[in-house]
């Protein structure tokens, strides 16, 4: 089965699904607003808006609303590498994946990509209004500056997933471990506060985070400061690149471990 084949039967699993849960297509265009209005009712009852303004230099909604368009797009795209062998265990499938002949890693890099998709709709109807509205005709362009750079943060981002999916499940209660490493790898990539203002060790460990440098990208054009956009670019697709062998070897060793538990592959 070639990589094509394998998307195609991905675009169509995800997309059958989307149409027969309505309430799946309704949340990817709610939760950007929905994650903003509760930051800003929290944000609202301790302090001044004005405060986030001096000291960001930004207005506090453009802020948000593109943070949780970063929040949801990436973890839209990593969720199905970290739960989907979760979801094919549970529902027997496993045993049918791991005997077939197809390439393991294509496979898994096949996974998000009707997210990326998805993740266009999720920024026509969310950071565009909204840069449209404060920036005019100029918030066009940066709104689809804005969805190519997230777009291309999820793809760095897969072979990171994929390694961090195959350590966590040769771990016993895996989904526990991965409840608990989801919302540290967001805060470590700046998603929820910019990175370049965290502690130094927090900076330096999330620079092992591929997407953590497109994160920083983008927050450093909104807040108009200096960034070294190519270099941070280079360093992204070089991570991308590094973590691909790791993330084979970690689907191998996890599989490797299931079929000496019992998965028959024969």
């Amino acid at each position: 089965m070639s990589f094509i084949d394998i998307l195609r039967a991905e675009f169509r699993l995800e997309y059958n699904d989307m149409f027969r849960r309505k309430s799946v297509l309704l949340m990817l265009i709610l939760y950007p607003y929905l994650f903003t209005l509760f930051t800003l009712f929290i944000g609202y009852a301790g302090g001044s808006p004005g405060v986030f303004i001096e000291k960001f230099g930004l207005n506090p909604i453009v802020y948000l609303i593109t943070s949780s368009y970063i929040l949801m797009s990436i973890l839209a795209s990593i969720d199905v590498l970290l739960w989907r062998p979760l979801y094919d265990s549970e529902n027997g499938t496993l045993i049918y994946i791991i005997s077939s002949p197809v390439n393991r890693l294509k496979y898994y890099i096949a996974l998000p990509f009707p997210r990326y998709t998805e993740l266009i709709l999720m920024g026509a109807t969310s950071i565009l209004p909204v840069y449209m509205y404060y920036y005019g005709l100029e918030g066009v362009l940066l709104s689809l500056l804005m969805i190519t750079l997230i777009t291309a943060g999820c793809v760095v981002m897969v072979p990171f997933a994929i390694f961090i999916a195959g350590v966590c499940h040769r771990v016993g209660e895996s989904w526990r471990i991965i409840n608990i490493v989801r919302p540290i790898v967001m805060i470590l990539m700046g998603v929820y506060y910019p990175r370049f203002y965290i502690p130094l060790i927090g900076y330096v460990i999330g620079s092992l985070i591929p997407s953590s440098f497109i994160v920083e990208i983008i927050q450093r054009t909104l807040l108009r400061l200096e960034s070294n956009t190519y270099l941070l670019l280079a360093v992204a697709f070089t991570l991308f690149f590094l973590y691909l062998p790791a993330s084979a070897w970690s689907i191998k060793a996890w599989e490797a471990k299931k079929v000496k538990e019992g998965v028959k592959i024969s």
